[in-house]
């Protein structure tokens, strides 16, 4: 199988070969490591989705409106963007391995807490810190997966990890479905804390830095995030940064404003939310797809799969009220939340690896600012009294921006180009 990489000219500069985690062979070690990644990306999915859940009981127990909670929402996403950007790129300093466990350990430390928070304000707070915590998270389970693979199986493994996400989501509703409404809602935090600490056991055990994450130990932490622009990196990192603010944005707009889209247009709410939630479902599929298609295909499989996606979306709103929407509402998820999970592995794959966390952590957390972004333009859109047509051709501007991101990937500078032709 074929694997995706960087044809560099220059590669002592940009291309340095990431040394091994582990032995780059299905060990013992090597399996528990990847194993641990995923189980960190089914957190980070579940704890973006499980406090939509939780809040309505909150509202009911501490006599607050819904209304006020809307900044829970907003300051969860804010940690993870600060995460991201700000505290992700410390592992090119002091490696993978402090970073992954401090941020596990806020993780659990917080996500404890918030169980038995009696008020807004402290939940606020422990939201705050567990979006901090899961920003550094996922930015670096995508870098560790990566150097931990064998090279064969590289890109298949990051985006199995990718998965990790919507079955996230998906465990969210199962177990809020089951538990809340015979617990209550803290066990749902305590079960998360305990994850935390089940995964950074399983860190201590395997994870170890490689050889140039720990070369690069000492080098200012500034400059690892001035080196993605780098005369070799510079145009890279720009075009992947809307690569992912594109899926991402599309993503988030389409979660957070379908329902309500489709019930303005005549839709009960149970259909709305199966409608909807058949974007996760496809999203599920496409994050498997994409592991096998990825590998062969390359950057022709992300603008492929974003393309698909803005056509698919400008066609909801002539299909309303037909089965159809089910389908296309499908297949839109394999698009976007497949071309998500494959921005990750292209990204940790076209980074040098003393510039990979930081990469990845900001071409993250601009992606994560898409999902606070695009929300609000879908707010602001209906304040000017915007119609589904209108405010679905705008949700379509996103995943184009992703398709043409894509196809910039091939015409930046050489170090940038994806060989899909190599066998390592």
């Amino acid at each position: 199988m074929g694997e995706v990489t960087l044809a560099n000219s220059k590669p002592s500069a940009v291309a340095a070969p990431a040394a091994p985690l582990a032995d780059r062979a299905f060990t013992r070690s090597t399996m528990i490591l990847i194993v641990a990644c995923v189980l960190c990306a089914i957190l980070d999915g579940y704890d973006v989705v499980v406090i939509s859940y939780v809040v309505p009981l909150l509202s009911k127990e501490w006599s607050e409106p819904l209304a006020g909670f809307g900044i829970v929402f907003s300051i969860g996403l804010v940690g993870l963007v600060v995460g991201a950007l700000g505290l992700a790129p410390l592992a090119d300093q002091h490696g993978r391995r402090k970073i992954m466990l401090g941020a596990l350990v806020l993780g659990a430390v917080a996500t404890f807490a918030n169980a038995f928070v009696g008020g807004l304000v402290p939940l606020l707070v422990c939201r705050l810190f567990v979006g901090l915590a899961m920003g550094v998270i996922i930015a670096l389970v995508v870098t560790i997966a990566h150097e931990a693979s064998p090279p064969r199986y590289r890109m298949l493994i990051v985006t199995i990890v990718g998965c990790g996400l919507s079955l996230g989501n998906l465990a969210a509703g199962l177990l809020a479905s089951v538990v809340l409404p015979r617990f209550g809602w803290e066990p749902l935090f305590l079960g998360a804390a305990a994850l935390n600490v089940l995964i950074g056991a399983m860190f201590v055990v395997t994870l170890r830095d490689s050889v140039v994450a720990r070369k690069t130990a000492r080098t200012h932490y500034l400059s690892h995030i001035g080196s993605l622009f780098s005369k070799d990196l510079a145009k890279l990192t720009v075009v992947l940064w809307v690569l992912h603010f594109g899926g991402v944005g599309a993503n988030y707009m389409l979660i957070s404003w379908l329902p309500s889209l489709l019930t303005r247009s005549g839709y009960a709410a149970a259909d709305a939310a199966l409608a909807t939630s058949l974007i996760s479902f496809g999203g599920l599929v496409g994050g498997l797809l994409s592991g096998f298609a990825l590998a062969r295909f390359g950057r022709a499989w992300i603008f492929t799969l974003y393309g698909c996606a803005a056509l698919l979306i400008v066609t909801i709103p002539f299909v309303l009220g037909t089965p159809w929407l089910y389908a296309i509402n499908f297949v839109v998820g394999i698009c976007i939340v497949g071309g998500y999970i494959s921005n990750n592995a292209i990204t940790s794959e076209l980074y040098p690896a003393s510039s990979r966390a930081s990469g990845l952590g900001w071409a993250q957390g601009v992606g994560r600012s898409g999902g606070v972004i695009t929300p609000l333009i879908v707010s602001l859109a209906l304040q000017l009294n915007a119609s589904l047509t209108q405010i679905v051709l705008l949700a379509a501007v996103f995943p184009l921006m992703s398709t043409i991101a894509a196809i910039l990937l091939g015409k930046v500078s050489a170090p940038t180009e994806l060989r899909t032709d190599e066998v390592t």
